[in-house]
């Protein structure tokens, strides 16, 4: 059996413990937030591609957009997707169809 002390100390040990598996746990998820965004990215560039084909265009003629930059209503759009909605983060492709819509970027459909 251990001593008052010994309890103490394992304690803030085990705590410190936790705090640090907090910490990898935010960098991961931080890391898996970066990856989705990415893949929605490329999802889009590779819809507009396909779609670009389908309407008769050549590849050199794809306009490759930077759907994920940052835009000036990124805030506003994060806080109200948070604070009113309570959404914590995007679904696929739809910060980029924001993006799309605020800056009026989109292209019309072909045909």
């Amino acid at each position: 059996m251990g001593s008052k002390e010994e309890f103490l100390e394992e304690l803030l040990d085990v705590e410190m413990k936790l705090q640090d598996v907090q910490g990898q746990i935010k960098s991961l998820l931080d890391h898996q937030e970066e990856l989705y965004e990415r893949q929605s990215e490329l999802k889009a560039l590779l819809e507009h591609f396909e779609s670009s084909r389908s309407c008769g265009e050549d590849e050199t003629s794809v306009s490759m957009k930077k759907w994920s930059g940052t835009f000036e209503w990124d805030s506003r759009a994060d806080d109200i997707r948070f604070n009113v909605f309570g959404i914590s983060s995007y679904r696929v492709n739809q910060r980029e169809s924001t993006t799309d819509h605020v800056g009026g970027t989109g292209d019309p459909p072909c045909g």
